[in-house]
């Protein structure tokens, strides 16, 4: 008779009725290990079925295996045993599992660190600077404002912006340079594009109509006027 085998024989005997899944999680066997075992010993005779499909151990055994199955605290030492195993494996595996955690987070932090540092590189680079004037953080914005409406927001000349190149004044709008730079490269613009521009697009538009800056050609497109804005 086979190791597994002796185990299991002796465990019923302590634990009559006992269920396959009961046995494996006792002895901490593979199931399929107690499976075959159980099959081997009903086979040899040792084992029958209880009624409520556990197994018994069958009355009248050699004399030589009685002895054998004598053994103190067979079934619970051999499941303290187990559980201890059960325990310490699982322990193993918390331990590992929170170095990997730790070892994730310090490169989480390293990497926002790295971030964080090119973050501040960028910000403190020539050329990049915070926007504090509130007239060009409105045209950074929304584009296209109202001049009375700019005016409210500095206590400079509104010339000022154009020649510094970050506003054009266009009738009583003013726009960011840089925006309408790109809007006049649309043109010549099709009347049928028109319901496609944004809001702001089309007020500029309008001023842009009114100040002889553009015009309506053969019904079918608007063109800029070249020199009338420069």
């Amino acid at each position: 008779m086979v190791s597994a085998d002796r185990k299991v024989l002796a465990f019923i005997k302590e634990n009559p009725g006992a269920t396959p899944r009961e046995i494996a999680d006792a002895l901490g066997l593979p199931y399929n290990a107690v499976r075959g075992a159980l099959l081997r010993l009903r086979e040899a005779g040792y084992l029958i079925r209880s009624s409520k499909g556990g197994y018994v151990v069958r009355a009248g055994l050699p004399s030589g295996l009685e002895d054998e199955l004598r053994i103190p605290s067979v079934s619970s030492r051999t499941s303290s045993t187990a559980g201890i195993e059960y325990l310490i494996n699982e322990v193993e595996e918390l331990r590992n599992y929170v170095s990997d955690l730790k070892e994730r987070v310090e490169k989480l932090e390293k990497e926002l660190i790295i971030i964080k540092r090119g973050l501040q590189s960028k910000s403190s680079e020539p050329g990049i600077k915070k926007v504090t004037d509130k007239l060009l953080r409105a045209l950074e914005d929304k584009k296209v404002i109202k001049a009375s409406e700019a005016l409210k927001l500095t206590d400079k000349p509104l010339e000022t912006y154009v020649r510094g190149g970050k506003a054009v004044i266009i009738g009583n709008l003013i726009a960011s340079t840089r925006f309408f730079e790109g809007f006049k490269r649309r043109f010549p613009l099709k009347v049928s594009e028109v319901r496609s521009l944004t809001w702001f697009e089309r007020e500029l538009l309008e001023a842009m109509i009114r100040e002889g800056v553009v015009y309506l050609h053969g019904g079918r497109e608007y063109r800029l006027i070249e020199g009338s804005v420069q």
